[in-house]
C-alpha cells in the first residue's frame, strides 16, 4: 500500500514532537503542574552542572560525585530511550518516502518498533494514574502506528517499479 511508508512517518514525527509536549500533568487540590521530557532532560543538565561545581574536601566527595554524574547520565540516557522508537519509525518512514517503496524488511522493523513504543507508551500511561498529559497520548498513537503501518506492510508490500521505456511494453508483447 502507498500509505503505509506516510502512517509510519507521520506517527515518528508525532513520537518526536512529544518530547516537547507534557508528559505529566498533575493537577491537586493546591498545585497543577506539567512536565515535558525536554524540560526533564534539561533539568537534568542543570543539576549535572551542580555536581560539576560543587566543593569537594575529601576523598570520599570525590567518590559522591563521580557516581552522581554517573546517575545523571543515566537518567538522561533512560528519558532519551523513551524516544528511541519514534526516532527510529521517523527514519524507516522517511527512508519509505526517499526511496519510494516501503518493503517487508522496512515493514517488519516497523512493527517491532511500533510495539516497542506501544509498550513504552503503555507502561508510562498505566503509572502516571491519570496524570498523563498530551505527550504520553502521542507516544501511544506513534506505537499505533509503527504497528499498523508494519502490519500493512507485510501483507501487502510496496515494491519498486522501474519505469519502461514508452514502446517496451508493446516490442514485448508483440
Amino acid at each position: 500500500m502507498k500509505a503505509t511508508k506516510f502512517i509510519v512517518l507521520v506517527g515518528g514525527i508525532l513520537g518526536i514532537l512529544s518530547f516537547f509536549l507534557p508528559l505529566v500533568s498533575v493537577q491537586r487540590a493546591n498545585a497543577t503542574g506539567k512536565v515535558s521530557a525536554f524540560q526533564i532532560i534539561k533539568g537534568l543538565d542543570t543539576v549535572a552542572v551542580a555536581v560539576d561545581n560543587a566543593e569537594v574536601h575529601t576523598v570520599q566527595d570525590v567518590q559522591l560525585r563521580s557516581e552522581a554524574k554517573k546517575d545523571v547520565g543515566a537518567m538522561k540516557g533512560i528519558v532519551m530511550a523513551i524516544f528511541a522508537p519514534a526516532v527510529l519509525l521517523t527514519l524507516i518512514g522517511g527512508l519509505g518516502v526517499m526511496r519510494k517503496r516501503f518493503g517487508r524488511g522496512a515493514a517488519a522493523f516497523s512493527l517491532i518498533f511500533g510495539l516497542i513504543g506501544l509498550g513504552i507508551g503503555a507502561i508510562l500511561k498505566s503509572a502516571a494514574e491519570g496524570d498523563a498529559g498530551i505527550g504520553m497520548t502521542l507516544l501511544l498513537i506513534t506505537g499505533v502506528g509503527g504497528v499498523v503501518g508494519g502490519l500493512m506492510g507485510l501483507v501487502k508490500p510496496e515494491r519498486f517499479v522501474e519505469a519502461q521505456p514508452a514502446g517496451a511494453f508493446q516490442a514485448a508483447a508483440a
